[in-house]
């Protein structure tokens, strides 16, 4: 059963001029998401994708819940597909409710766009990285 939807389309540009600000990686991104962005000129564009990623899992769990950006990680793993880490209060949340995420996230060159469903499954395990504390990915 869904239990929520999120989808977030945030200007490249405007994460570019985030950028600048020497603070802002540290209050938005785990140091994991910052080694999975890299370096290069498709790197802004990564930021932007995994901003908008964030916002729409926020959407979908209809707001923050107490956590702090860094509690939500979202990395690409080796067959390119997002893991998604959330801790803190919106982890606990989610495992809570038994809920599983959903993501997908793209950019093109003025946007990056992404997509959260939220499901509750008949069945339920914990997802990884949903138990309100980070769980490294295996």
């Amino acid at each position: 059963m869904i239990y929520g939807i999120g989808v977030d389309a945030t200007e490249i540009a405007r994460i570019a001029k985030a950028l600048d600000n020497p603070r802002f990686v540290g209050r938005i991104f785990t140091p994991a998401e910052a080694a999975s962005v890299g370096h290069g000129p498709e790197a802004v564009r990564r930021w932007a994708a995994r901003f908008a990623a964030k916002e729409a899992l926020i959407k979908a769990c209809g707001g923050i819940r107490g956590s702090r950006w860094v509690d939500i990680e979202i990395v690409r793993q080796y067959h390119h597909e997002p893991l998604v880490t959330v801790g803190g209060p919106l982890g606990q949340w989610l495992q809570d409710r038994e809920l599983h995420v959903w993501m997908s996230f793209t950019h093109e060159r003025l946007y990056a766009i992404a997509m959260v469903v939220l499901e509750r499954r008949d069945g339920y395990a914990p997802q990884p990285g949903l138990d309100g504390g980070r769980v490294p990915p295996p």
